[in-house]
């Protein structure tokens, strides 16, 4: 068996920026005179921005709020200081190998801003965000037949629990990163079963390898 291609989420498994996402949604959020139940708002975050927003139930239209969202973001990152989450040399050596592709819950053009500012862009041949997708598992299957991929010949390696369910219902393998970027907790993500759980990208390699070798 041989690994063709690998996946990544963006937020919390490259991209240290949960306190730059969680902050400027409290920020966001009040200066639209909205009270938000903080415990419910992280519990949301990692999810697509107009499902987090249909179940807040706002008033406003969800696609105007998110986009007036996403702005206010992109503006932030210009003044943020953001940080990787792990060391990214193991990636510099699997991207001269296979395709590294991001699927990111958040909107594109903020992930490919923030990809640049951490200085990690030109590791990926593709970068798709929310905006692009219906579900993770979706695109993830309809990129396997563009690619000329099977399932079990691709990686999907992500921090949130949720993140192991799309790459199972893809049907590839489903590799969950947990550290202290990590957006789920590491019970909840063992709950989902994942193949394998690593805590930076050395770990990554290794699960390739061992993949190839079997």
């Amino acid at each position: 068996m041989v690994i063709k291609a690998i996946f990544f989420d963006f937020d919390g498994t490259i991209s240290d920026s949960y306190d730059l996402i969680y902050g400027n949604a409290l920020k966001f959020f009040s200066e639209l005179g909205y009270k938000v139940d903080k415990k419910e708002l992280r519990a949301k975050l990692g999810e697509k921005m107009s499902t987090v927003l249909t179940e807040m139930k706002l008033k406003e239209d969800v696609n105007k709020i998110k986009m007036q969202f996403y702005s206010y973001l992109m503006n932030s990152v210009d003044h943020a200081k953001l940080n990787l989450c792990v060391p990214i040399r193991p990636l510099k050596e699997l991207s001269k190998k296979y395709p590294l592709t991001i699927i990111s819950n958040s909107q594109t053009g903020l992930t490919i801003k923030c990809a640049k500012k951490l200085g990690v862009i030109n590791l990926f041949d593709k970068i798709y965000g929310a905006e692009v997708f219906t579900t993770k598992d979706d695109l993830m299957k309809k990129l396997f037949k563009k690619m000329n991929i099977k399932p079990y010949e691709a990686i999907y390696i992500g921090d949130r629990f949720s993140d192991v369910r799309y790459a199972k219902s893809a049907g590839c393998w489903a590799v969950a990163i947990h550290n202290k970027c990590s957006w789920s907790s590491r019970k909840l993500i063992l709950k989902e079963k994942p193949d394998f759980i690593i805590k930076d990208f050395n770990g990554l390699k290794r699960v390739v390898e061992r993949i190839n070798r079997d």
